[in-house]
Order: structure tokens, then C-alpha cells, then sequence
């Protein structure tokens, strides 16, 4: 988690937020450990991620309502670490997203694969 004040000179408009925070939560379960090939600890998990940021806390001035810029997030994924240094990794992550004058948030999704390994 991340609260952030930012230093924006008086004279920039209000769409440059000062106060900004944000957090996510990776949770990674395993759900079966086998050997898989010539892989003796070979692990297959299911992770959920969940993501939360608000470019611009606060109210507009000359109108007293919240400032929009947020973003909120869900991935749900499953894993597969043929070793401890290695992963591979299908995500979905839904997201909703909200522009600054908060007018109904745009919801997109997507897939992402991943491969990362350690030598």
C-alpha cells in the first residue's frame, strides 16, 4: 500500500492530483505438487490479484464532488512452476477504470501470459 503527496505548484489545475494511494493483494495458492516429466517439485497454483488506485484524492474546489481517476482491478490466474526459479502464468484481469469528472467508468478485461525464470 502507498499513500503519496506530491509536490504540484499552485498554478497547475486540479486534474494534477497531490494525494495519490493505492494498494494490491497477490494471493498464490498451491494446488497440487507433483512430479511432472524430469520436474520432481513441480507446483500448480491458483492466484487471485486485486488492485486499487486513486490518481486524485480529494473534491474539485469551485464544485465540492469527488475527483474521479480511479482504477480498481481483479486477475484471477492460474501458474505453473515446473521448478522453484521457474514460472509460467495465464492471467485474466478485469478492470474497471474512472476518469476524472467521474462519468461511468470504462470496463475492460484481457488475457496476459507470462514466463519468468532465474539462472
Amino acid at each position: 500500500m502507498a499513500y503519496i503527496w506530491v509536490d504540484v505548484p499552485d498554478t497547475f489545475t486540479q486534474q494534477f492530483g497531490n494525494r495519490q494511494v493505492g494498494f494490491f493483494v497477490d494471493i498464490v495458492q498451491p494446488v497440487l505438487k507433483t512430479e511432472v516429466l524430469d520436474w520432481e517439485d513441480a507446483v500448480l497454483n491458483l492466484s487471485l490479484r486485486t488492485d486499487y488506485v486513486d490518481y486524485n484524492m480529494g473534491k474539485f474546489a469551485q464544485t465540492n464532488t469527488n475527483i474521479g481517476d480511479d482504477l480498481f482491478a481483479i486477475t484471477p490466474a492460474l501458474s505453473f512452476r515446473p521448478t522453484p526459479q521457474t514460472v509460467l502464468r495465464i492471467n485474466y484481469r478485469y478492470q474497471r477504470q474512472q476518469d476524472i469528472l467521474n462519468n461511468p467508468a470504462s470496463r475492460t478485461a484481457t488475457w496476459y501470459f507470462g514466463f519468468s525464470t532465474y539462472f
